[in-house]
């Protein structure tokens, strides 16, 4: 079920439709915090996947920085997919193009919990932080398509 699905950056038209499914994810990361994450588009990098009928039905915010233990890291403190139906091929095709957006990085990680404000995905200490979320290794080998 995965045809039709897209992912691509997150248009500005779109951001207030897409703090409804932070809402429902995290109902407290407030509106304010929201705008802060999407007017900080120099530092952070946001893609929405949308279903056919063109709804945002997943959300992810990242940015790729350098880590003390990680190496270069794909930062994501925001990941949510919302569908009453196929939330588990929302959230694998989202992954999926995370995966390939990290080219480049050693690790991606995605926070083992919402930020509970805009601060604290900015907080430097965290971001070096080593033991909060789940840390993927970013497979460094060529496709066999592209050899």
């Amino acid at each position: 079920m995965t045809s039709g699905y897209r992912v691509h950056l997150l248009h500005t038209d779109d951001a207030p439709r897409a703090y409804s499914l932070i809402q429902v994810a995290a109902p407290v990361f407030s509106a304010d915090d929201w705008a802060e994450v999407v007017a900080s588009a120099d530092r952070w990098t946001l893609v929405s996947l949308k279903d056919p009928a063109g709804y945002v039905r997943g959300l992810a915010a990242y940015r790729i920085g350098t880590h003390p233990i990680a190496g270069r890291l794909m930062d994501v403190p925001i990941f949510v997919a919302a569908s009453v139906i196929d939330d588990v091929t929302i959230a694998e095709v989202l992954f999926t193009s995370l995966r390939r957006r990290s080219a480049g990085c050693d690790f991606m990680r995605l926070w083992g919990r919402f930020p509970s404000d805009f601060a604290e995905m900015e907080d430097e200490d965290k971001f070096c932080r080593w033991d909060h979320g789940l840390m993927v290794r970013v497979d460094q080998k060529p496709s066999p398509a592209l050899l």
